[in-house]
């Protein structure tokens, strides 16, 4: 089955042009576009997507607030946000608003769609260029957050949680650590009600924040 896709930038010559790289693959489908966030708000009932590729600047409702909309109201839908900044204020910013991932504008059209072949089956991705920056930004809030507290995850919960921080999906690792991908998904699934977040990004953030895991 196809990965629904809805295009949201407020430039149509983006959306056209990114329009036709996509469709050539048979396994995506661009089911809507949208040239604002408050404008891919009303279209998800109707497009349904499994993906929306957002881009931050936008009139009306910026990607940021449309994203952290998006997830409230739909939370199985993934994130993806295309944009021309490298600012590591707005990266970790759209990660906590719920994104799955975060690259710029500039990306090899196979990075694009291999990015949004592995957000839709629950991964996440940050542009190569950005990594170190989100890196140093997780590690900083770490050091101003951290206390001494006991983990609210089991030890199981912890290694997977450690490599979310990866960006593995779930079938990467229950390659990992030998279990099944049901079983993943359980462990997923405790981690976010631990951690009272709605999505792996978001997990891997709190983790960081609170000193339960750590990026290296």
């Amino acid at each position: 089955m196809a990965v629904k896709l809805l295009l949201v930038d407020d430039h149509k010559l983006f959306r056209e042009g990114l329009r036709r790289i996509l469709e050539l693959e048979t396994d995506l489908k661009v089911v809507g576009e949208a040239g604002s966030g408050r404008m891919a708000l009303e279209k998800l009932t109707v497009c349904d997507p499994d993906v929306v590729l957002m881009d931050i600047n936008m009139p009306d409702m910026n990607g940021v607030e449309a994203t952290r909309a998006i997830k409230e109201l739909f939370p199985s839908i993934a994130v993806l946000v295309l944009s021309i900044h490298d600012d590591r204020e707005y990266l970790l910013e759209v990660l906590k608003s719920g994104a799955s991932g975060y690259l710029l504008k500039d990306v090899e059209p196979n990075s694009l769609i291999e990015a949004i072949r592995d957000v839709a089956k629950g991964g996440s991705i940050v542009h190569p260029g950005l990594t170190s920056k989100l890196i140093n930004e997780l590690n900083r809030l770490s050091n101003q957050t951290l206390s001494v507290v006991e983990s609210p995850l089991t030890g199981r919960e912890g290694e997977i949680l450690s490599l979310m921080t990866k960006g593995l999906s779930n079938g990467d690792i229950a390659k990992k650590v030998y279990i099944s991908e049901k079983t993943v998904k359980n462990h997923v699934t405790n981690i976010l009600r631990k951690l009272d977040v709605t999505d792996r990004t978001q997990a891997v953030i709190e983790g960081v924040k609170r000193g339960l895991v750590f990026i290296k």
